[in-house]
């Protein structure tokens, strides 16, 4: 029976350890790797499901073991792991492996537990006594290690049920922009600002987003073009692993920025946690300012509202030409002709049909506009759009609104069930119908974009500007040019601009 070659598999399986526990793993690999060497068998390989719960994942189903169970079943013999629950913590888990290793004639090994299940020796070779033994110990051992996790689920509920309500971190990854400290208290856990992350997330929103208004595809892709890594792979870095080459994506950039956590705000079930008062609970200190934060998600939703419009073209009149028949964009067209020379036209761009005659030489046009701006603006100063924060409370008012009828939906699911509950619900409505009526007698200056006057005049900055930056101009100056043939064109600049343009020129 030893001449025999087994080819045999070795694991560990580690769930949810922290601290010097992490190093356990290594222990399982150890102890293995004597079995196999006292055994004489040849290692076929490894598999090592980190971080995987053997509770409510069954063999199959694992990232490393699954694979080997399925595709590579033929590539070896032998399975050996350190203990029962390295392996599986369920009865039924136990049963089927059992079932399935005699059927695909293996060897299950869990060495510390002395557990041998030989099903790839003759049967007639082996000791009956022996195997049957090894059969009920297996099914024992897996029902123990089954209530063993089942406590600790019960230990790991208590503890976030009686953290719930607390500023102390209960359980989970950190959010991307935080890391996992301990409690300036001395007890339990607490949030801080990463430092590896906070730049990045500073540098999307205060320059891609608010100083160059790049869309979101515009960002993820350029994030990955400069090797930023993203989230997931940003843990795995902080674990001291290997980054496994993840991307940015738009869904991933807009949880990032759309999530309370984000702002150190404790959730449950993606919902913010409340305190008694019915403000969210704080676990970390918040990435953004409030009013940099409000003004993050009123930029989101609009976006989110509106058809996003492209930012970048080659198109000089994007934004700027519309038909004179049907008011639609005019869009660029080119044609070449068989002499190999390409002319640009302008044309109406409603579809599915555009307005037939709408269509002229683009140079033409982009004169036109050129002369009639500078002549009526040239020498007015450039405006510069600044975001001004204001005093607005819209959106903490809309926030505490929402929340409001979240806990009235909570409460009509009956989610909130006995006195304590009732008594929690009452004091969290109380105190949000106060605060409610607080921000709704607050003055307030809606926050917004407004103009402030630059140096340079129009006319010196587009005899420096190339297409796109004078396309920008006539955008940020509101500037919008109606043409039906270049003879029946009409510019229109809106009369506040030109007002603050004068003014300013006046000053």
């Amino acid at each position: 029976m030893e001449n025999i070659e087994v080819r045999a598999i070795g694991g560990a399986r580690v769930s949810h350890v922290q601290g010097a526990e992490k190093t356990s793993h290594l222990d399982q690999h150890s102890v293995v790797g004597k079995y196999i060497a006292s055994r004489g068998w040849t290692v076929a390989g490894s598999f090592e499901d980190l971080d995987v719960s053997a509770i409510s994942t069954s063999p199959w189903d694992r990232p490393d073991l699954g694979p080997w169970l399925k595709d590579k079943a033929h590539e070896w013999d032998a399975l050996v792991v350190a203990k029962t629950d390295r392996l599986f913590r369920s009865a039924k888990d136990s049963v089927d492996l059992a079932d399935w290793a005699e059927k695909n004639r293996k060897i299950l090994v869990l060495a510390e537990d002395g557990i041998v299940l030989d099903f790839f020796h003759p049967q007639d070779e082996q000791d009956p006594w022996s195997q049957m033994m090894a059969k009920i110990f297996l099914l024992l051992s897996s029902i123990f290690a089954e209530m063993e996790g089942r406590r600790f689920i019960q230990r790991a509920k208590g503890r976030v049920r009686a953290l719930r309500g607390t500023d102390r971190w209960g359980w989970g990854i950190a959010p991307y922009t935080h890391r996992v400290v301990s409690h300036p208290s001395g007890k339990g856990k607490a949030l801080e600002l990463n430092p590896d992350t906070q730049p990045v997330i500073h540098d999307i929103v205060e320059r891609r987003l608010f100083a160059e208004d790049q869309s979101l595809t515009n960002i993820a892709t350029s994030l990955n073009a400069e090797g930023v890594l993203p989230p997931r792979d940003q843990r795995r870095v902080e674990r001291g692993e290997e980054p496994e080459g993840d991307r940015w994506t738009v869904n991933q950039i807009r949880r990032v920025l759309t999530s309370p956590a984000t702002q150190g705000i404790k959730l449950s079930k993606g919902k913010p946690v409340l305190d008694e008062q019915g403000r969210p609970i704080r676990v970390g200190p918040p990435t953004f300012e409030p009013e940099v934060w409000d003004r993050l998600q009123r930029l989101l939703q609009e976006r989110a509202g509106e058809p996003r419009k492209r930012r970048h073209s080659i198109n000089p009149l994007l934004g700027v030409g519309k038909c004179g028949r049907c008011g639609k964009n005019l869009r660029q067209h080119s044609n070449t002709t068989p002499a190999k020379v390409t002319h640009r036209y302008y044309v109406c761009g409603a579809s599915p049909k555009s307005c037939p005659g709408i269509s002229f030489r683009a140079d033409d046009a982009d004169e036109l506009i050129e002369e009639r701006f500078l002549r009526e603006c040239g020498h007015l100063p450039v405006l510069r759009r600044v975001f001004q924060p204001g005093e607005d409370h819209s959106y903490e008012l809309a926030d505490v609104e929402r929340t409001i009828e979240a806990l009235r939906t909570d409460r009509a699911l009956g989610l909130f069930s006995g006195e304590e509950d009732e008594a929690r619900f009452r004091d969290q409505m109380k105190a949000l119908i106060a605060r409610r009526g607080e921000l709704q007698a607050l003055p307030s200056r809606a926050a917004g974009w407004v103009y402030e006057a630059t140096e340079s005049t129009y006319a010196e900055v587009w005899a420096e500007a190339d297409a796109e930056g004078r396309r920008k101009l006539l955008t940020d100056a509101g500037v919008t040019i109606t043409v039906e043939s270049l003879s029946e064109a009409e510019i229109f600049i809106p009369e506040d601009i030109v007002d603050r343009m004068k003014a300013a020129a006046a000053r």
